[in-house]
């Protein structure tokens, strides 16, 4: 085996040096993409939150409606009472499992 002469061993260091400098500017190329990404995935998160709310809400409207078009009925002709429960049941339906 060959004596190491100081050359080698300083050129083995830039090398060494370099390989390293190399990994820690890919990790940081890798977290400024995360980073750059996160803001675009919690918006994504945020709206579909919102879409379920929403979603919620339209049902909570049509029981409404419906309880409300029953009322009428009721009262335009004095009859109606199977639809008036059947409203009731499906609001207590509906605020139950809300």
């Amino acid at each position: 085996m060959e004596n190491v002469t100081l050359l080698q061993l300083k050129d083995f260091a830039i090398v060494a040096i370099a390989v390293m400098g190399f990994v820690v500017l890919l990790g940081n190329v890798v977290k400024v993409i995360k980073e750059w990404s996160k803001p675009g995935m919690s918006v994504s998160e945020t709206v579909k939150d919102h879409e379920t709310r929403i979603d919620s809400l339209e049902e909570g409207n049509r029981v409404i409606c419906k309880a409300l078009m029953a009322i009428m009925s009721h009262e335009i002709n004095g009859n109606s009472i199977d639809k008036l429960q059947k409203a009731y049941d499906d609001m207590n339906e509906y605020l139950i499992d809300k």
